[in-house]
């Protein structure tokens, strides 16, 4: 009676050892799958950041022109000819300050996708041995129904 009740008391924990397993791998896979996501969202963010920088550093450019043309036409020291240079390079530096912040965002977008890929990698590299783990121990669970068939007769 008492061996009957410790086998079945040693096949219930291996369900249960199984089931935790299975939760295991699927808590996993849906971490993997959200990474990924956050990865695709992060991978958005970056091109929507190197577009704007393009458009600003072209903003940029004009503006540096259009103040390169309103020196050499203010020659004679006309007041409209001046303002309109001190707006211009009012407009440059405002340029210049979104041209560092998109810079900034960039760099940032570059580092969480890095890290995002590192996280992929390791959480499907811990899949991927938790899964040959859980096949190991299928083996060993049926090599032991086995012998103890075999015991039996």
């Amino acid at each position: 009676m008492q061996v009957n009740n410790a086998m079945f008391r040693q096949q219930n924990q291996m369900f249960l050892q199984q089931q935790q397993q299975q939760r295991d791998m699927s808590r996993m896979l849906t971490n993997i799958q959200t990474t990924e996501d956050k990865l695709a969202n992060e991978e958005r963010k970056l091109k929507k950041s190197q577009t704007k920088l393009l458009e600003i550093e072209t903003d940029l450019k004009s503006k540096k022109g259009e103040l390169a043309n309103l020196e050499n036409n203010s020659k004679d020291n006309n007041s409209d000819l001046q303002k309109d240079i001190e707006k211009s390079k009012k407009q440059i530096a405002k340029s210049e300050e979104k041209l560092s912040k998109t810079n900034g965002k960039i760099e940032l977008s570059s580092k969480k996708i890095q890290d995002f890929q590192k996280k992929i990698e390791t959480s499907k590299a811990e899949k991927e041995e938790l899964a040959q783990k859980h096949e190991e121990e299928k083996r060993l669970k049926r090599e032991e129904k086995e012998r103890k068939e075999k015991e039996k007769n």
